[in-house]
């Protein structure tokens, strides 16, 4: 079974509102190695929220456009919801994401 990392970006089939599954990046919150994964949604439109976090170097991580991590919104998923792994976060989005993450939960 493969391990992920903190910070790997992989695109997921999520499962939506109506029923239908989407394929959206995510960024690996939680890999404990059993079967589930912990993931925070990434999207392309602009989120300003207290757990939304503009990724500042999102060609380096490997996504396409412009996009924003939803720490608040995190999921846990079945790593076979996996379709691949897209790219990884750099070392100073890593360090954001863990001051919002510290700030949003309160640790």
């Amino acid at each position: 079974m493969i391990q992920y990392k903190f910070g790997e970006i992989v695109l997921v089939l999520f499962l939506q509102p109506d029923g239908e599954r989407k394929k959206r990046p995510a960024l690996i919150i939680l890999d404990t190695g059993d079967d589930d994964i912990v993931l925070a949604p990434i999207t392309t439109k602009e989120r300003t929220g207290a757990g939304d976090y503009k990724i500042r170097n999102w060609q380096e991580s490997g996504l396409l456009l412009e996009s924003w991590i939803r720490l608040s919104k995190i999921a846990c998923v079945e790593k076979n919801n996996i379709e691949r792994p897209f790219g990884k976060t750099t070392s100073l989005d890593k360090r954001k994401i863990i001051s919002i993450w510290k700030q949003i939960y309160k640790l």
